[in-house]
């Protein structure tokens, strides 16, 4: 805690100083940019092995009969949420006029080819390749999560002598990577020093006047979903009172509102739902597969911040192309490593594949150094109604 403590210090003052250097010397500025092009290089690199292998193991750690029962309740459960919550931020974005304020002249536009003639035909047909070594090479992350899938899924049917195999190996590459993403989150204070100062160089103060609205429409639907969406389903599906059970959570969503990190809040969390009387079982398998699949919070908060930054960069999306978008930020959250800041890099990979330009998450991190917090909470509360709703269906 001390530790994160003093990263996150270090991190508010380089970008306090990002903003200052910006401002006074903005010619330094632009030639420390390059600092900032090399951390988004190092955070391009880990995220189609952080991603594979997160989503493999979920799926291949699982038996045929927990895949049938606990296991398809329970990615139900997944996928009915992180839509609601994807759902929730698209309408809020919509509803919210964020652009008003806003000039994006002598910043990069959007690739309008990115989006172009897109139809529901292409949308589906766009979650699947016919050469995988090609959506690697692209980082077509969509197509990679859904071979990634299938792949899992494959896994099964195997035998277990050769599926250890391969889950010892996704472990190795899983556990090389953690240590590889912790060196670079080491640098994250001088990228964001470095993107920051860049992008206030490039750009007007009264930029940023525009983010009184995303901050409003951020926090008006993380109410929805907290408060409203998570508990109705709690209530009509779970058949449990669902604010009196958030109260006695409070330990695990205070651990989350402070450490920023799902796998953090894991041990507090199961300690939880033992006290709720929820079965080893159903705990043992919807957490952990939660920490990196079910990311309520971070679909609704990736959704508006997307539209924010897709108007800040002069892009107007018509409804199929966010429906590509809602679909987009429904896998990639899926794909969200369960740590601090974890959403940066699946969110970089999301921003290239609608044509947003890459220059733009250095807005993207100085606004998620507030709201990452909140939004773990929210990513946290829906593993925990999660696995308490899902435990009510349990073989007696």
């Amino acid at each position: 805690m001390i530790k994160l403590f003093k990263f996150e210090m270090v991190a508010l003052l380089l970008a306090i100083a990002g903003v200052l250097v910006g401002l006074y010397l903005p010619e330094l500025a632009l030639n420390l940019e390059f600092i900032g092009k090399i951390f988004l290089l190092l955070l391009k690199m880990m995220i189609i092995p952080l991603v594979v292998t997160s989503i493999f193991l979920s799926i291949a750690k699982l038996d045929k009969s927990q895949l049938k029962k606990l296991g398809s309740r329970t990615i139900l459960y997944y996928l009915l949420t992180s839509a609601f919550a994807a759902l929730t931020g698209l309408v809020i974005a919509n509803t919210f006029s964020f652009s008003v304020g806003l000039q994006f002249d002598k910043l990069a536009s959007y690739d309008p080819s990115k989006l172009s003639a897109i139809s529901f035909g292409s949308v589906v047909t766009s979650f699947f390749s016919g050469n995988f070594f090609k959506a690697l090479t692209e980082g077509n992350i969509v197509q990679i999560v859904v071979f990634t899938v299938f792949m899992g899924l494959a896994s099964l049917s195997i035998s277990s002598e050769k599926r250890s195999v391969l889950i010892n190996f996704s472990q190795a590459i899983q556990e090389l990577m953690m240590v590889v993403i912790e060196w670079v989150v080491k640098i994250a204070p001088l990228g964001v020093f470095s993107l920051l100062a860049a992008i206030i160089a490039k750009t007007e103060l009264k930029i940023f006047y525009g983010l009184g609205p995303l901050f409003v429409g951020i926090s008006v639907a993380i109410i929805i979903h907290g408060l409203i969406t998570l508990p109705m389903i709690a209530f009509f599906i779970g058949s449990f009172h669902p604010y009196k059970f958030m109260f006695r959570a409070k330990k695990a969503l205070v651990v989350a509102l402070t450490t920023a990190s799902s796998s953090a809040t894991l041990p507090v969390s199961t300690q939880v739902l033992i006290d709720e009387k929820v079965s080893a079982k159903t705990s043992g398998f919807v957490l952990p597969l939660g920490a990196t699949l079910n990311m309520d919070g971070s679909a609704l908060y990736q959704a508006l911040v997307l539209i924010f930054l897709g108007e800040f960069s002069g892009m107007h999306l018509s409804i199929v192309q966010q429906t590509l978008v809602f679909f987009f930020v429904m896998t990639s959250s899926a794909g969200t490593a369960g740590i601090p800041g974890g959403g940066l890099m699946m969110f970089g990979a999301v921003m290239e594949m609608v044509g947003i330009p890459l220059e733009y998450i250095g807005i993207y991190l100085l606004i998620d150094r507030f709201w990452d917090y909140p939004i773990t909470m929210i990513n946290v509360l829906g593993d925990l109604i999660g696995a308490k709703t899902i435990d009510r269906f349990r073989e007696k």
